[in-house]
C-alpha cells in the first residue's frame, strides 16, 4: 500500500549532476595511484585493471558513477569487459547476487557505492536493510537477493550499493559484487526466454548468455515500480 511516506523516496533529492568526471579528474586519479604505493603493481595485471582493482582505484579517486568509471577505464587503457568501450553504445552494469548474475542499464544507475552506515528502519520486511544518507539525500536500501527470494549472504569488501533511479523514484540496491560494465545490445537481441527463472520474470527484460554465463537483464522500470517494492512494512504480511 502506498502513502505519502512510501518507499523508496523521491530521486529528485539526489545530485543528478555527478554523471561525468569534472575538471581535475586527472589530478584525483594521480593522487589515487600514488596512494596505492606498492600495491599498484598487484592491482595491474597484463597492463589492465581487473574489475576489483578498477573499483578500488575509482573509490580512492572519488569517482562513483557508471559514466565516471567508464571514463576511468578508458583512461587506464582497458575495459572491465576486456576491451575498449564505445561511448556511443549504451552500457550495462553486470553484478553478482550470490551465484546469480544480473545486469542493469548504466543510465539507470546514478552511482556505485561502497557500503556506508545504514540506519535501521523498524517494522520492515527482512530485505529492507535500512536507509543511508547519500549526497544530501536519504536513500532506502534493499537487499536484492532477499527481495528476489534468493539466498542472502553477509556483506563483504566486494559488496556494492547500486543507486538505481527511474523518473522520481530512487532505491539503493545492495549487490554482492559489480563484475563488469559492457554493452549488451547483441545479447539482448538474442534473449533466451526458456532460461528465464521464475523469480526474475516480473522484473526482467531478458535472460542472456554472456561468455557461456547466464545473466538476467533487469528492467529498472519494472523493478522500481513493482507492487512488492512498495509493500515493505512487516505488518503488510
Amino acid at each position: 500500500m502506498n502513502d505519502s511516506n512510501a518507499f523508496p523516496p523521491s530521486g529528485d533529492e539526489l545530485d543528478a549532476q555527478q554523471s561525468r568526471p569534472r575538471p581535475g579528474m586527472m589530478d584525483r586519479l594521480q593522487q589515487a595511484l600514488r596512494s596505492l604505493g606498492g600495491d599498484r603493481a598487484k592491482l595491474v595485471a597484463g597492463g589492465s585493471l581487473s574489475p576489483d582493482a578498477l573499483a578500488e582505484l575509482a573509490q580512492r579517486a572519488g569517482l562513483n558513477t557508471p559514466e565516471q568509471v567508464a571514463d576511468l577505464t578508458r583512461m587506464m587503457g582497458g575495459a572491465m569487459s576486456g576491451g575498449a568501450s564505445d561511448p556511443a553504445v549504451p552500457q550495462h552494469i553486470v553484478f553478482a547476487l550470490g551465484e546469480v548474475e544480473c545486469a542493469l542499464p548504466a543510465g539507470s544507475v546514478q552511482g556505485v557505492e561502497r557500503i556506508s552506515d545504514l540506519a535501521l528502519v523498524p517494522n520492515t520486511v527482512s530485505w529492507v536493510l535500512g536507509v543511508v544518507h547519500l549526497r544530501g539525500a536519504i536513500v532506502s536500501v534493499v537487499d536484492l537477493c532477499g527481495f528476489f527470494g534468493l539466498p542472502t549472504r553477509p556483506l563483504t569488501p566486494r559488496s556494492r550499493l547500486l543507486v538505481v533511479t527511474r523518473d522520481d523514484m530512487t532505491i539503493g540496491c545492495m549487490v554482492d559484487a559489480v563484475t563488469e560494465m559492457r554493452p549488451l545490445d547483441e545479447e539482448l537481441a538474442r534473449g533466451q526466454p526458456s532460461l528465464m527463472p521464475a523469480w526474475a520474470q516480473p522484473y526482467a527484460r531478458a535472460a542472456l548468455t554472456i561468455d557461456g554465463r547466464l545473466v538476467i537483464a533487469l528492467d529498472p522500470e519494472r523493478l522500481l515500480r513493482a507492487d512488492k517494492m512498495h509493500r515493505y512494512r512487516a505488518d503488510f504480511g
